[in-house]
């Protein structure tokens, strides 16, 4: 997880141990789906792309399969040497660090690391993810639904987590640190197998829960309220 404020390593004692990381940077068929659904219409042939908190590397692994120039920082020293043994670009947790070296990316990715980040830090990190992006240069977050009673699963289920942050107030952060708001939407779903019963029950479920979203932004006069417990922002750097 990248703080350029300097994170409480304290807290990150065992971290990799506890999530079961064990450096496999590999992509198993669900996540290479799911990334690919998320990254839609997102080309990465030959784009630069780092991840920040890249963990157990298997967004990186994917990334680099279709073609991108891959980097990626982390907190995890043991991560950190694993990734390089596996040939990536790999490096420590502060955004100083790569700002200071004028480096520019295509897209950055951000999977269940903002949360992680005070506000403060949301807002200091933000501005140097905007910096270290090219013009047009895309980001893509995920992170806990604080709109959602099932994103407390995940947002208070790790003693790590610092903010809880929902739709609006990504945009009000977008709005903020230069960032142009693409989306905000429930976090891709993709089905466990890809058998047609099972697809098929994952499209049907996937439609109940829209009309239940969209009943509940009625009845509060907020539009749709997205209730899966994980939200995806894509942000965009105008230019």
């Amino acid at each position: 997880m990248s703080d350029p404020a300097g994170p409480d390593t304290k807290l990150y004692g065992g971290y990799a141990d506890w999530k079961q990381w064990q450096g496999d940077f590999a992509a198993s068929d669900r996540h290479a789906r799911y990334f690919a659904a998320e990254l839609a219409g997102i080309a990465l042939p030959g784009k630069r792309v780092l991840e920040i908190g890249f963990g157990n590397g298997s967004f990186m692994a994917w990334a680099r399969q279709q073609g991108a120039n891959v980097s990626g920082t982390e907190i995890d020293e043991r991560m950190i040497a694993r990734a390089k043994d596996k040939g990536f670009d790999a490096h420590g947790p502060s955004l100083d660090a790569l700002v200071a070296r004028r480096l520019t990316f295509d897209l950055i990715a951000a999977f269940d690391v903002f949360e992680h980040w005070s506000k403060d830090e949301l807002l200091a990190n933000l501005r140097q993810l905007h910096a270290l992006l090219d013009s047009g240069g895309v980001l893509v977050a995920r992170f806990p639904n604080g709109h959602s009673p099932f994103g407390r699963v995940y947002q208070y289920g790790d003693i790590t987590h610092a903010t809880v942050l929902s739709s609006s107030s990504i945009e009000q952060l977008a709005r903020m640190t230069g960032f142009e708001v693409q989306r905000v939407e429930n976090a891709r779903r993709v089905p466990a197998r890809r058998d047609f019963w099972t697809v098929l029950k994952h499209h049907w479920r996937r439609r109940q829960r829209a009309r239940i979203e969209i009943l509940l932004g009625k009845l509060y006069g907020i539009g749709r309220l997205p209730l899966d417990p994980n939200l995806t922002a894509v942000l965009r750097k105008a230019g």
